[in-house]
């Protein structure tokens, strides 16, 4: 028996910009619910203003360090990752530099 399913048609795509620098900043504070997961992206060399510097993702207590305890998962710049989650409450990000720019998008 083969099960066929169909992909939802009527979803709503979410996008946001987080600037995010040294003090932790959620990803999704309007609280976006995602049907098939999100893409968080960091510009890079080939964008028209790209980051100097990692991004780092993990819970509210995420360190800009590989920390054993607290030390988020980084993204370069010009790196991307996708999160098949319906939810990114408690994903937050920091940096160590200012104003970097981290963009994500949902369905």
């Amino acid at each position: 028996m083969v099960n066929v399913y169909r992909e939802a048609a009527n979803v709503v795509v979410q996008n946001r910009h987080v600037v995010v620098g040294a003090t932790a900043v959620l990803v999704n504070p309007l609280g976006f619910k995602f049907v098939k997961g999100f893409l968080l992206r960091t510009p890079g060399v080939g964008d028209p203003t790209p980051n100097t510097a990692p991004i780092w993702l993990g819970n509210a207590n995420v360190t800009a360090d590989s920390a054993v305890e607290t030390g988020g998962f980084p993204l370069i710049p010009g790196a991307s990752i996708y999160i098949p989650s319906e939810f990114a409450d408690g994903l937050y990000a920091i940096s160590t530099a200012a104003s970097q720019d981290l963009v994500w998008l949902g369905v």
